[in-house]
C-alpha cells in the first residue's frame, strides 16, 4: 500500500473514529477506573485482528501485531479523564457529573485505534505495539504498565499529545526536553502558640509560612541558574485554630517543576536546606518532604528526527513547527523514555475560533486532528521500520 492509498484509507474510516471519540468523551472514566474504556478498546482491536492483552498496569491494554521476534515499535496513548464539570454544551458532552475528557485523551484513543486499523495492512517487517495507558493524570499508569512488562521487546516508542496552542493540521516537535519533571512539596512549619495580642511571646507559624512562600521564590532567583528554570507553586495552605491565637502549625502543599534532570534529582535537598533556613531565621522549625512524581520527557534526537521527517512528508514543512521552549507541564510518558529511546510530538487542535486550554471545562479540540495524528504516526512507524531494517542489513 503506497502513501496515497493509506491516506485514502484513513480518510475512509475517519467518521467511524470520530463517533468512537464522541462515545468515549460522553463516558469518561477517572484514573485507574478506565474499565469500560478498556473493554471498548479491547473489543475493537480484537475485531480487527490484533493480539490483545488486558489488565496490564491494572486497567491498561496492550495490542501487538506483526512479527515480534525482530523488534517492536511502540505507540503509547493514554485513556483517563479528569475530575472536571464539563461546560462545552456539546451534543456528546460528558454524561458523568464531575468527570470530563479535558486533556484530549479521547482523541488519543481514537488515534491509537486508527493507527491499529491501518498498520495491519502495511505488512511491516517488525512488530507494532500500541499501549493504551491508564492513570496518566496522576502520573502512575506508565510505571504500572512498565512493571507489567509493557516495554518488553520494544526498540522505540512514540507518543502524541494534543496542543491547543497549535492549529489543526500542524504538529510541534522538539528535541530534548519537551516537558518538565514534576514533584510534590510538603512543608510543615512548627512555631509556638500564644495570644494574638502578644505575638512577641510566641512564634506565629502563619507569619513564618508567608516568609517561606516568598523567601523560597527569592532564593530561586539568587541561588539557582536562571537558564535552568525552576517553578514552585504552593496550591494549598492550612493552619491556625482561632482568630486570636497564634498558629502553632501550618502545612503547605505545592508542586515543583524543572526541566534539568540533574538539578531535579538534587532539588529535594536544596529545598530542605533553604526552607529550613528560612523557618529557623524566624524562630520556627520546618519539616520538608519532597516526592518525585515524574521525570521530564526528554525526546531522543533520532526518533525526534523521524517524527520531523514524517511530519514534513505528510503535512509539508510549513506545518511542522519547531517548538523553542519546553512546557513546564508534566507527562509520565517520560517513564517509558527511561526504558527505551522515543519521542513525543504535539498535535495541533485549534480551529479558527481557537481552543480552550487543556484541563479547561470548555476544552473542545478540533476532531480533524485525529486523521492528522494517525497519518504522522503511521508514517513514523513505517520510517522507523525501514531504518531498523537498513541498520540490520548493514
Amino acid at each position: 500500500m503506497n502513501r496515497d492509498q493509506f491516506f485514502k484509507k484513513i480518510d475512509s474510516f475517519n467518521d467511524e473514529l470520530i463517533n468512537l471519540r464522541r462515545h468515549i468523551h460522553a463516558h469518561p472514566e477517572l484514573s485507574g477506573l478506565e474499565n469500560q474504556t478498556a473493554i471498548l478498546i479491547s473489543g475493537y482491536l480484537k475485531n480487527i485482528g490484533w493480539n490483545v492483552r488486558e489488565s496490564i498496569g491494572r486497567t491498561g491494554v496492550i495490542a501487538d501485531f506483526g512479527p515480534l521476534d525482530k523488534g517492536i515499535i511502540g505507540l503509547r496513548v493514554d485513556m483517563d479523564a479528569l475530575p472536571i464539570f464539563e461546560e462545552t454544551k456539546l451534543s456528546f458532552s460528558s454524561k458523568v457529573d464531575g468527570v470530563m475528557h479535558a486533556c484530549g485523551h479521547d482523541l488519543h484513543i481514537s488515534i491509537g485505534l486508527g493507527v491499529a486499523k491501518i498498520v495491519k495492512d502495511l505488512k511491516l517487517n517488525f512488530g507494532t505495539r500500541i499501549i493504551f495507558q491508564p492513570a496518566e493524570e496522576i502520573a502512575s499508569g506508565a510505571r504500572w504498565m512498565i512493571k507489567d512488562g509493557a516495554t518488553n521487546g520494544l526498540t522505540h516508542i512514540l507518543g502524541v499529545h494534543v496542543y491547543p496552542d497549535l492549529s489543526v493540521g500542524t504538529i510541534g516537535i522538539k528535541e530534548g526536553s519537551l516537558t518538565a519533571a514534576a514533584g510534590e512539596l510538603k512543608v510543615e512549619i512548627k512555631g509556638k502558640s500564644g495570644h494574638g495580642a502578644r505575638p512577641h511571646e510566641g512564634v506565629d507559624a502563619i507569619w513564618v509560612a508567608s516568609k517561606v512562600i516568598s523567601g523560597i521564590q527569592e532564593s530561586i532567583t539568587r541561588k539557582l541558574d536562571p537558564l535552568d528554570p525552576v517553578v514552585i507553586t504552593f496550591g494549598k495552605i492550612n493552619g491556625g485554630n482561632a482568630f486570636n491565637v497564634l498558629a502553632e502549625k501550618v502545612n503547605l502543599i505545592g508542586t515543583v517543576r524543572c526541566t534539568n534532570l540533574k538539578l531535579f534529582k538534587n532539588i529535594g535537598n536544596w529545598l530542605n536546606e533553604n526552607i529550613s533556613s528560612l523557618a529557623n531565621s524566624c524562630g520556627a522549625d520546618a519539616k520538608v518532604i519532597f516526592r518525585e512524581i515524574t521525570p521530564p520527557v526528554n525526546n531522543n534526537s533520532e526518533v525526534n528526527r523521524v517524527l520531523r521527517d514524517s511530519g514534513i512528508k505528510v503535512l509539508g514543512q510549513e506545518n511542522v513547527i519547531e517548538l523553542q521552549k519546553p512546557s513546564l507541564g508534566a507527562e509520565d510518558f517520560a517513564e517509558f523514555l527511561n526504558e527505551i529511546p522515543g519521542a513525543m510530538f504535539r498535535l495541533g487542535v485549534s480551529n479558527a475560533n481557537g481552543c480552550a486550554p487543556l484541563h479547561s471545562s470548555k476544552f473542545d479540540p478540533d476532531e480533524r486532528a485525529i486523521a492528522v495524528g494517525i497519518k504522522v504516526i503511521t508514517e513514523s512507524i513505517v520510517k522507523l521500520n525501514n531504518e531498523i531494517i537498513n541498520a540490520v542489513d548493514k
